[in-house]
């Protein structure tokens, strides 16, 4: 495989986290690292990439946490904000804007919907909605609990976690909150998706990307059946106000869940500074639970806002989802405090070594389980073990050493093959953060196998492994950045911590010569545990 001939814009985002406590190892296992290692990895291909997102902060599930905690919302937003921008950069997840909502924000998407309104996207509904008298307030989304008619899981309103389907506040069969709460007509405005049903489904028609197989059950088996309606708005003082209904009629917000698309394209505009949706492609990472959402009312509202005049380009859209990451067996969850958080692990392991085991065990396709022992002993065995054996090898051979003739035929051919198992986890069409994990310690297992057996008289074998340590410059920097930059700094090289060392460039041998690797950095703690 060879790089792209054409540079692409390309956006890249995750779904937004809501700010009800810190990122979790879920969060960083699935759609965070996902998005950064994609972000990376299409820079290194050579394309021209813009990554943003922002906290969501109009869902309900930060007031119902809030409730929980005894605290206000918009303290519990404040706080989680701090330490979600703390975790990110921790890990190292090279997001070039991350921001919380604020005024510019709201009065977009207000415009956004205002507009699609005016030009009768939306119908007008008479629904029921639970209704706490006590309260004198109708609850929706995370406020009501029960069970989903489809699957029979525990579900909150919206959307089931557990099937990806999505589910009106009133359908879900009754139980806990659900079963106390009496029901009470509300007016509300929706987006009706079987009236849209000839539109969405020319749009799959038509598309060449390939959906990963969870989310295309979600699509196949919700075409197979009547499109629902959605709610646009909700009776609730909680989110971006509208006044569709006059002065004199009950407060409305929008649905936070609608509202994630309109902020990725303002997000991610504001990136670029440029026209919403300029790019070629559009790269979206979000858990199943997300998957409804993404694949019907995302889709509907581009084809809405380009039909009815918004400057919203539609470009190739990939959605690339990820299943359940479990701990002990348990969906990691902030709200019900299933959680291992992902600054705390970050610092107790470090920061390269928890992105590969993270990247290594991510529920991409099926859910996956996160053991403390397991992954340390993952990390130490394939990630630790490798690097320190090479390390020590290479230190004690090499130094001094330059890679200044053609390698053998050997080496040619390892890094013939590892290049393209790396290249296949990077492209869009085959994209796998377990795969880029995986090419990664396989070439370390490969390299530490052949340091202790080079023939220092022989300058092809020399000039062979010095190359393919120099090749995880590049090759390593999406998956794990501190090990790219140690090699950089073997050879004294230009610093790649905010460049990106390009695949195009990946045969041309390093200037200097090999001084020995330093797996140790100050900032960030070991790379691996010391040998």
């Amino acid at each position: 495989m060879t790089a792209p001939h054409r540079k692409q814009r390309i956006n890249v985002t995750f779904s937004p986290p809501t700010p009800n406590g810190d990122l979790h190892l879920g969060h960083l296992a699935g759609p965070v690292l996902g998005s950064d290692v994609c972000a990376r990895s299409q820079k290194v291909l050579g394309h021209d990439v813009a990554f943003s997102t922002s906290t969501d902060d109009n869902q309900t599930y930060v007031v119902t946490t809030a409730e929980r905690m005894g605290t206000g919302p918009e303290a519990l937003i404040q706080h989680a904000f701090k330490s979600v921008t703390t975790t990110l950069e921790r890990a190292g997840v090279q997001v070039d804007l991350f921001e919380r909502p604020d005024a510019a924000y709201t009065e977009f998407v207000e415009g956004f919907f205002t507009h699609l309104w005016r030009h009768g996207a939306f119908d007008q509904r008479e629904v029921e909605l639970p209704y706490d008298a006590e309260a004198g307030e109708y609850r929706a989304e995370a406020f009501v609990t029960g069970r989903c008619p489809a699957c029979l899981a525990h579900a909150r309103a919206g959307v089931c976690e557990a099937c990806g389907g999505y589910n009106l506040p009133a359908a879900l069969l009754p139980s806990d909150t659900a079963a106390a709460l009496p029901r009470r007509t509300a007016s509300i405005w929706v987006l009706d998706l079987e009236r849209y049903r000839a539109q969405i489904t020319d749009w799959y028609r038509a598309s060449d990307v390939q959906l990963r197989p969870d989310l295309a059950r979600v699509v196949s088996d919700s075409l197979a059946t009547r499109l629902p309606y959605i709610p646009i708005t909700y009776p609730s003082t909680w989110g971006i106000a509208v006044g569709w209904d006059g002065p004199d009629a009950p407060a409305q917000a929008i649905n936070a869940w609608p509202e994630i698309y309109v902020g990725h394209l303002y997000w991610l505009a504001q990136a670029r500074k440029a026209d919403l949706g300029d790019c070629d492609e559009l790269v979206q990472f979000i858990g199943i639970d997300n998957g409804f959402y993404n694949a019907f009312v995302y889709v509907t509202l581009s084809l809405l806002a380009a039909e009815h005049g918004l400057p919203v380009a539609l470009p190739k859209t990939r959605t690339l989802t990820n299943q359940y990451y479990l701990l002990e067996g348990r969906k990691f969850s902030t709200s019900k405090g299933d959680v291992r958080w992902a600054g705390e692990y970050l610092d107790s392991v470090g920061r390269d070594r928890a992105r590969f085991v993270l990247a290594l065990t991510s529920p991409e396709l099926q859910q996956s389980e996160f053991s403390e022992e397991i992954a340390l002993s993952t990390i130490n065995r394939r990630f630790d073990e490798p690097i320190s054996t090479l390390t020590r090898a290479l230190n004690t051979t090499l130094a001094g050493r330059s890679a200044d003739t053609p390698p053998s035929s050997w080496w040619a051919a390892a890094l013939a093959a590892s290049r393209q198992r790396f290249e296949e986890a990077y492209r869009l069409e085959t994209f796998s953060i377990r795969k880029a994990a995986e090419a990664l310690a396989l070439h370390l297992e490969v390299l530490a196998l052949r340091s202790e057996q080079i023939d220092l008289d022989d300058p092809a074998d020399v000039s062979g492994a010095l190359l393919f340590l120099w090749s995880l410059r590049t090759l390593a920097w999406p998956v794990t950045p501190d090990l790219s930059e140690q090699v950089t700094q073997s050879f004294s090289a230009p610093s790649v911590v905010e460049q990106a060392p390009l695949l195009a460039e990946l045969t041309e041998p390093p200037a200097g010569a090999f001084r020995g690797l330093n797996t140790r950095r100050p900032d960030h703690g070991a790379l691996t545990t010391p040998s």
